[in-house]
C-alpha cells in the first residue's frame, strides 16, 4: 500500500491552514497603529574652529521651554508638548550672534547635525 497517495490529502490541508493563519496575521499586523515617534531634536552647537560650544542655551521662541548642550556642546529637547505644525529655536550663547532654526514637528525626531555660532560683532 502506498502511504504517499494517502498522505497527499492531509498535506493540502496543513498547507491550506497555514496559508490562512500566514494572512490573517499580515492583516492584522497592517491594521495596528504604528507607534508614533516621540518629536525629540538633537544637534551639537560648534564655534568657528569647530569646537564644541558648552553651555549654549536652546529655547523655543517665544516660550520658557528649553535645554543648555553639555560639555561636548551636544543638546537634545522633547518638542512633544507643543502642537502647533511648527516651533523656532533660539539658539544663544554669550559673545556669539543668536542663530534661530525652523522646525516643523511634523519632521521630527530630528538631528540638526552640527550647528555653528558665529563671533558677534563688536559695536
Amino acid at each position: 500500500m502506498d502511504t504517499s497517495a494517502s498522505n497527499f490529502p492531509r498535506i493540502f490541508f496543513f498547507i491550506g491552514i497555514f496559508c490562512c493563519l500566514s494572512l490573517s496575521q499580515e492583516s492584522i499586523a497592517q491594521k495596528m497603529d504604528k507607534p508614533t515617534a516621540t518629536p525629540i531634536v538633537r544637534g551639537q552647537i560648534i564655534n568657528k574652529d569647530a569646537s564644541p560650544i558648552i553651555g549654549a542655551t536652546v529655547i523655543v521662541e517665544g516660550t520658557t521651554t528649553g535645554t543648555v548642550s553639555d560639555a561636548n556642546g551636544f543638546f537634545e529637547l522633547d518638542l512633544s508638548l507643543f502642537t502647533k505644525k511648527g516651533v523656532t529655536l533660539m539658539l544663544h550663547y554669550i559673545g556669539k550672534e543668536t542663530k534661530s532654526v525652523d522646525l516643523k514637528i511634523i519632521d521630527l525626531p530630528k538631528s540638526l547635525g552640527q550647528i555653528k555660532l558665529k563671533d558677534a560683532l563688536l559695536k
